[in-house]
């Protein structure tokens, strides 16, 4: 079985063995160089006892023993030795002279000190001489003077000499405070990384499956931290794009079923519409040829008046269907000038007040004497034209109204009102729908097409402005019309 092991614990391991092998390298090298500068320091001090015993042995040995009672030394464990280039003991202060023999000059210290230019030769021999049974160190020194050899050794665990080769314990405990350190800050280190590289794991997950991330989890400020966050800000802009690309595309797809189901409705709006007309046209034509012996003038005439009403009534609603049309297209394909927004509602009124006249109706139109504009006449016409003709036939009102309640650099608000019967709250969210009547068969006698409200509202959207409708509490019917000047300023660009 396999356990899986995380990838800062496997950084953490190698991090850790590597620098185990670089410090106790470092302190392998170091315990090295200070056993050997102990073991200089013990040669140097063996070294001059060898002068000490050389000048003071003249050929005898009676110098030799007073000089090792001035030593003040438990010699026992010191020995010293004097021998010639020959090989032969002349002194040896344990009384082993014949013991060495000849191959004292085969000694490594011996041997050194022969052939080193300083004639000083010095080595270490392990032996078991202590009653644990541990062993222990003999280091020898041996210095060359003239034909004779002087040779010191000193057992390493005996006389202050053992405290020269003892390595100082506190660089022991220096080393492993040092790798405790190390591997402490290592740890910490490797840790604040991993928990970098861990988000970064769970975050490339959630991408992988396509999960939403729009908060950036804290990471270090340190360049890691700085990459990982970057890299997680780049993805949630990323997906913050695509998903407004994908909410626009759905919009977009919105919009084109509307206007499909639009159209769709409008046509079928369209041969409703001028099935009717054309059916009666039909009907009336059909009447007069089959029966233009037997009717009289006056059923004649009446026929002739209805197939004309009809036909102004399909013409009227060509017309404001090509008016809708030009406003879908909009743009340059509409012309516009500088005109007086009070000469068009003046106009309107002129055309109508025959008719209004006829209905009971006065109007009381309160404009200012100049209303400047950019817009299209013939449309903005059609917007005066359409709500007074609706107010006329269908309001009940004795008063129609039209006057400024504010005006800015931007633009006009004005108010046009009845004080009739109103219409019903819940007709307000259709009412600038296109071929939509509060009641079926209303418009149809009044020679409406169920068309004009919704040419209304698109003239003002094309001026930059917008119609709002509601029920006066006093009754009656009033429209909020706004209409942007579109005036050119001093630099030649237009308010909007």
């Amino acid at each position: 079985m396999r356990f899986a092991v995380s990838y800062v614990t496997r950084v953490f391991m190698v991090m850790a063995s590597i620098l185990t092998l670089c410090l106790g390298a470092v302190f392998a090298l170091m315990y090295s160089r200070e056993q050997q500068f102990r073991q200089e320091m013990l040669n140097a001090q063996l070294t001059l006892l060898n002068h000490q015993l050389l000048d003071h042995y003249d050929g005898g040995v009676l110098n030799v023993q007073i000089w090792e009672r001035s030593l003040e030394l438990p010699l026992q464990r010191l020995r010293f030795s004097i021998f010639d280039s020959e090989g032969n003991v002349l002194y040896d202060n344990a009384g082993y002279e014949d013991d060495l023999g000849k191959d004292v000059l085969s000694f490594p210290s011996v041997a050194m000190a022969n052939k080193s230019p300083d004639h000083l030769g010095y080595n270490a021999r392990e032996v078991i001489d202590r009653n644990d049974g541990d062993p222990d160190y003999y280091y020898y020194a041996c210095l060359k003077d003239g034909d004779l050899f002087a040779r010191t050794g000193a057992l390493g665990y005996e006389l202050e000499f053992y405290d020269m080769l003892k390595i100082d314990r506190k660089l022991i405990w220096y080393a492993v405070l040092i790798y405790i350190a190390v591997m402490l800050v290592t740890f910490l280190s490797i840790k604040k990384v991993g928990r970098t590289i861990q988000r970064l794991s769970i975050f490339a997950q959630k991408a992988e499956n396509g999960e939403e991330i729009f908060d950036v989890e804290a990471f270090s400020n340190d360049e890691l931290g700085k990459i990982a966050r970057n890299i997680v800000l780049l993805y949630v802009r990323l997906q913050r794009i695509m998903a407004e690309r994908d909410r626009q595309a759905k919009i977009a797809l919105r919009e084109e079923q509307d206007k499909a189901m639009m159209k769709k409705n409008l046509t079928n709006n369209i041969n409703h519409e001028l099935k009717t007309p054309i059916s009666a046209i039909s009907l009336e034509l059909d009447t007069l040829m089959t029966n233009k012996d037997r009717l009289t003038e006056a059923q004649r005439d009446m026929l002739i008046a209805r197939c004309k009403a009809n036909t102004d009534r399909m013409l009227k609603m060509v017309q404001d269907i090509l008016t809708l049309n030009r406003l879908d297209d909009g743009g340059d394909a509409i012309q516009t000038e500088l005109l007086s927004l009070r000469d068009i509602v003046d106009e309107v009124v002129d055309n109508l007040i025959i008719k209004a006249h006829d209905a009971g109706i006065k109007f009381d139109v309160r404009l200012p004497e100049t209303m400047m504009m950019v817009g299209n006449a013939p449309f903005l016409e059609s917007i005066f034209t359409n709500l007074i003709t609706n107010s006329i036939a269908y309001s009940g009102a004795d008063t129609i109204s039209i006057f400024l309640q504010e005006e800015d650099e931007k633009s006009y608000r004005i108010i046009i009102c009845d004080n009739g019967c109103g219409i019903p709250q819940e007709h307000f969210d259709h009412i600038f729908d296109r071929f939509y009547r509060l009641e079926q068969g209303r418009s149809r006698k009044k020679g409406g097409t169920g068309i004009g409200l919704a040419i209304v509202k698109s003239v003002a959207e094309f001026h930059k402005g917008d119609i709002s409708i509601r029920n006066l509490p006093s009754g009656g019917l009033e429209f909020t019309l706004v209409l942007g000047k579109q005036l050119p300023t001093e630099n030649g660009d237009a308010f909007e």
